[in-house]
């Protein structure tokens, strides 16, 4: 009998312990997701060298705000004073807000102040968690109830644009509830892009919050990216995909957050254009991680 328990004992004793282990895997897998940017997968692999998780009692001086009206829209002005950091759904995070302001719309864009390129054999990781939600009459609405909104999560270098490329990870058009739209895609040209939309790939986008990423590698001198939403391969760009596309003169880019609203192009119906109350781009962790090939 004493060797029977001793047996029974031990066997508890280590089902305890896997047990523990287990839950706390969970708990730490848990918290990566509740409360900011997720450890890297492996530390000899991955070297972090950008992160921004919108701490409540931190600041933007990662970041510059532009004050000026969109570029791509003569009916929304961005405003330095308005991205700011903010408690919601108990996640300390980015907030970018929309609201009318008589007959335009004012909103925020900010570009990092950290830049990158992967050199030969290198490959960088952007990464961000975001969701699109909007509030009518105090209380919130599905993002896809809007109407002429056009957020954007991308990475770019702004001179002499596009001859350097520009990375658009997510980018949504609202046109109400029935037609939400949210696509990936690339630009490129000298002066003007010169690829359309053979780039531009549509992808599902649900209610709440989304991962979505970036990889941009350099690999015996072939370039290449690939999109990811939470954590599925959309889409992966190389030279092949157009013949005008170079994506080795693709570089050194920033990363961009913004919400825009309206166009000049005829994408939206200005008359139509609806924010409710406000329009919200919540970003709760931006971040970078690069790794030689």
């Amino acid at each position: 009998m004493k060797t029977v328990n001793c047996k029974r004992i031990t066997y508890f004793l280590i089902l305890g312990v896997v047990l523990s282990g287990c839950l706390n895997e969970i708990l730490e897998q848990d918290q990566s997701i509740t409360n900011g940017s997720p450890e890297l997968k492996s530390a000899s692999e991955w070297e972090r060298v950008f992160t921004d998780n919108f701490d409540v009692n931190g600041d933007l001086s990662q970041w510059i705000a532009a004050e000026r009206f969109d570029y791509n829209s003569r009916v929304c002005k961005y405003l330095a004073s308005i991205p700011t950091i903010a408690t919601y759904e108990n996640l300390s995070c980015l907030v970018i807000t929309a609201t009318k302001n008589g007959k335009i719309w004012n909103s925020g864009f900010l570009t990092s102040n950290f830049s990158f390129k992967p050199d030969l054999n290198q490959e960088y990781h952007t990464s961000a968690r975001i969701k699109f939600t909007a509030v009518n009459n105090g209380g919130f609405v599905d993002f896809a109830e809007t109407y002429g909104a056009w957020p954007a999560f991308w990475t770019v270098q702004g001179h002499r644009w596009p001859a350097y490329g520009e990375i658009d990870v997510v980018e949504g058009y609202t046109f109400g509830p029935a037609d939400p739209r949210y696509a990936c895609n690339l630009i490129y040209g000298k002066g003007r892009n010169v690829l359309g939309t053979t780039c531009e790939r549509e992808y599902d986008v649900s209610e709440g919050w989304h991962v979505y990423d970036e990889y941009w590698e350099n690999k015996n001198g072939v370039v290449s990216v690939t999109i990811k939403l939470d954590d599925t391969i959309i889409v992966t760009y190389t030279n092949e995909v157009n013949p005008k596309l170079k994506l080795e003169n693709f570089g050194p880019h920033t990363i961009m957050l913004n919400l825009n609203i309206g166009d000049n192009y005829g994408i939206f119906d200005k008359k139509k254009i609806n924010v409710f109350d406000k329009t919200m781009m919540w970003v709760d962790y931006v971040t970078v991680d690069k790794r030689n090939l």
